[in-house]
């Protein structure tokens, strides 16, 4: 198994795109044929697909999952006993994915998401602050997405605090001591999922108090938030506009807050934006965008759905997934950051019309 050049001992952003392709498509073709001879469930799909698993396929003609179907089936491509972990998505309405991870998936995972998250934000150990509970990072075979999430980046921390209790009020005397605990050089990297910083914002806006408290903390602080602004385009809060409300409350510049893009079926990678507002594949991950109507594939620049590929998982056949998220590809091998292979865009979340 994984005989052939191991993908997650790569630089994420190194390898250009033509080379990449080789790479990925090696690694992708040796896992599938894993999960096809594991998974019924994967099985059974390829075959009604009428996809040949052993043929000289490419990545645009490999079959992609729905998302749903790890909301609705058990998808396991090893040993019940061999499960360590039962990550859940982080769905605020109906029912969420569930992901099965055993020890070998959980640490190439782990490799790939340390060294996506180095290469962003640096090796320099930072002091975290945890805008969720302690409670989602308690020991145990289920863990939530955001608990995983947090873990994820253990190679970066060198504290962490969390300062919600379990009810997600913000306990403010433990926001103090965790912003007095940064030394002058420290870099204070305030971290959470975006619907639970925007709870905090709305109930705490008009706080002195803690308005203050941020504003007298002058450390290099860095917001980043993750699993999406699009849940409150409703409330005609749009990214830039949130962006800017995170900006007065936290006391952050704006260039200062980045927005992170990922999903729990493929937790080992993350797409934070790059200085200039891009998300980049690593060489973990590939992209196809397919039109909403017909799902054709798409040219760079044109906006649908979302597919993405990875070879990382080995408990579960999340190795393509089309997502119900709007995006594009804006460019490849060219973004002026410097990372090599494609940088896209996330639109917003596809709505079905009633």
């Amino acid at each position: 198994m994984l005989k052939k050049d191991n993908i997650i001992n790569f630089d994420p952003f190194k390898t250009g795109q033509v080379k990449k392709s080789k790479i990925f498509l090696s690694n992708i073709k040796e896992v599938a044929i894993w999960h096809y001879r594991n998974c019924p469930q994967f099985k059974t799909f390829c075959d009604t697909e009428k996809f040949d698993i052993h043929s000289n396929y490419s990545i645009e003609n490999f079959p992609y999952l729905p998302v749903s179907m790890f909301k609705n089936k058990n998808m396991i491509s090893v040993a019940t006993a061999d499960i360590k972990k039962i990550l859940y998505s982080a769905a605020t309405t109906g029912n969420p994915s569930k992901i099965f991870v055993d020890r070998i998936t959980s640490e190439r995972q782990e490799k790939t998401l340390s060294k996506i998250a180095k290469n962003f934000f640096g090796h320099k150990r930072k002091i975290f602050i945890i805008f969720d509970t302690p409670d989602v990072i308690k020991e145990g075979q289920t863990m939530s997405c955001r608990g995983a999430t947090f873990l994820g980046l253990i190679s970066l921390v060198k504290k962490m605090f969390f300062v919600l209790d379990k009810n997600l009020k913000l306990d403010i005397k433990k926001l103090e001591i965790a912003l007095s605990s940064a030394n002058a050089d420290d870099e204070i990297y305030i971290f959470g999922y975006t619907w639970l910083m925007y709870l905090i914002y709305q109930k705490n806006k008009n706080n002195k108090k803690l308005l203050k408290t941020f504003k007298k903390n002058k450390n290099n602080k860095i917001l980043i938030h993750a699993g999406g602004w699009k849940k409150y385009e409703e409330s005609a809060v749009s990214k830039k506009k949130l962006n800017k409300l995170f900006s007065d409350f936290f006391q952050i510049k704006k260039e200062k807050i980045v927005d992170m893009y990922g999903m729990v079926e493929h937790l080992g990678i993350i797409y934070p934006d790059c200085e200039y507002g891009y998300k980049h594949l690593p060489i973990y991950s590939e992209i196809i965008v397919r039109d909403k109507n017909n799902l054709k594939i798409l040219d760079i620049g044109q906006k649908g759905f979302m597919q993405f590929l990875t070879p990382l998982p080995l408990s579960y056949p999340g190795i393509s997934i089309l997502t119900n998220d709007i995006g594009k590809i804006v460019g490849i091998d060219d973004c002026p950051c410097g990372r090599k292979g494609k940088y896209f865009m996330f639109e917003k979340r596809f709505k079905q019309k009633k």
